[in-house]
């Protein structure tokens, strides 16, 4: 399996008291190409017959090949599998937005030896070709290396996109010569791709698959100050796992599911609450709560050691900040606190596995926060009661309205 770099430890508290949790890596990589070998030359009635077939037995389908490259650069039968039109991928990066349109998987069987490499000396294997639309809607040029994969078992195991089917068709900018740059207003559409072995495809069904759009983009050429947080999705391959999702619950948000760090199974959510509650100029809404059993992934278990063997539940809030301030707040700053049982102990959010964005909600705009809570599953049992002491804000590093907070009686 190829695979990035690997990730940091990173870890959790077992007690209601939190402890300082280690900084993660961004895992990146790339997919490395070597020579391919001697292309293995066909005769030219033969390669004619061949294609004509396969050519009819493509327009007599019912599902249309997104990209005809693969079947012209690898002359090997092609089968649709998933025709994704609507995934809902779209990535702002202040005003730098990367969208993908619309995804297709196909298996690719019988091809020549000059994929070799690609699919790791095998004649078949599967690729993913994605329709994306890079828009600069700033006034400024931008930077941005336009790079994507889908994530599998952690952010250190996943599939780089490659050009081996788009060579021409991958994203570029029609006004700036200068590579990965993008000019002020300009929207450009283009292709990527992802070449994976049998091996590697089956491996989707075994995890929660993501489809990930890097981040990165900067005004400048040394991406100081850039948006760097990457947008993370479920990807979906199939059509029976798309009816499964659908029926699945909806969980909110957080680096456990997005990361793969563990899996959901839902113990109980209320949704609709509404409850607000002023800091100032600051309208706080608690609009709902989940209660989750969390399961690491395996390799994720080192993480989350020192909850035993009982297993863990996670609470996660979910609240609306609408700030008529005239200053800026910083949401990840907030560390919250959930009393358990009025004075049996306190609970400290786990901000290192809370959603990152927004990074700032200014002036006069609205924006979410999510708090995560872990507790061991043998003790969360025996408590009865949390209340949620919200806050204080923060911009940036200094305490905003005098340190206040505001308390939330949650749904047990």
């Amino acid at each position: 399996m190829r695979k990035g770099k690997i990730i940091s430890s990173l870890f959790l508290s077992a007690t209601l008291l939190l402890t300082a949790c280690g900084n993660d890596e961004e895992a990146s990589g790339t997919k490395e190409k070597a020579n391919s070998k001697p292309k293995t030359e066909e005769p030219a009635k033969v390669k004619a017959e061949k294609t004509e077939a396969k050519s009819e037995k493509l327009a007599s389908g019912s599902n249309e090949v997104m990209n005809p490259n693969i079947e012209k650069e690898s002359e090997g039968n092609v089968e649709v599998l998933y025709t994704n039109k609507e995934p809902n991928y779209s990535h702002d990066m202040n005003g730098f937005k990367v969208r993908v349109d619309e995804y297709q998987i196909v298996k690719v069987t019988d091809m020549n030896n000059d994929f070799f490499i690609e699919f790791d000396d095998q004649t078949g294997g599967y690729v993913i070709t994605a329709k994306v639309t890079i828009d600069n809607t700033t006034k400024k040029a931008m930077y941005y290396p336009p790079n994507f994969q889908i994530r599998l078992s952690s952010e250190s195991n996943y599939i780089p996109d490659d050009r081996s089917f788009v060579k021409e068709e991958h994203p570029k900018s029609s006004v700036e010569k200068e590579s990965s740059k993008w000019g002020a207003g300009e929207k450009v559409e283009g292709l990527v791709s992802f070449t994976l072995t049998n091996e590697e495809y089956e491996s989707l069904k075994s995890v929660k698959p993501k489809f990930v759009i890097e981040g990165g983009a900067a005004d400048n050429d040394q991406f100081k100050g850039g948006f760097m947080e990457a947008g993370v999705y479920d990807f979906t391959f199939s059509e029976e796992q798309a009816k499964e999702a659908a029926s699945a619950p909806q969980f909110y948000p957080d680096e456990l599911t997005m990361r793969n760090m563990a899996d959901k199974k839902m113990i109980f959510e209320k949704s609709g609450i509404n409850q607000s509650k002023q800091i100032d100029g600051v309208k706080v809404t608690l609009e709902g709560v989940q209660y989750t059993e969390i399961t690491p992934g395996e390799e994720h278990k080192e993480r989350f050691r020192n909850f035993g063997d009982s297993g863990i539940v996670a609470l996660t809030v979910k609240l609306k900040l609408d700030n008529q301030t005239e200053e800026t707040i910083t949401p990840r700053m907030i560390v919250s606190k959930v009393a358990v049982d009025k004075n049996r102990g306190n609970a400290l959010s786990e901000g290192m596995v809370e959603p990152s964005e927004p990074r700032e909600i200014k002036a006069g705009e609205q924006g979410e926060k999510y708090h995560v809570f872990l507790f061991r599953k043998d003790e969360f049992g025996l408590y009865k009661s949390f209340n949620l002491q919200f806050g204080p804000l923060y911009n940036g590093g200094e305490k905003l309205f005098k340190g206040k907070t505001v308390t939330y009686s949650l749904p047990r």
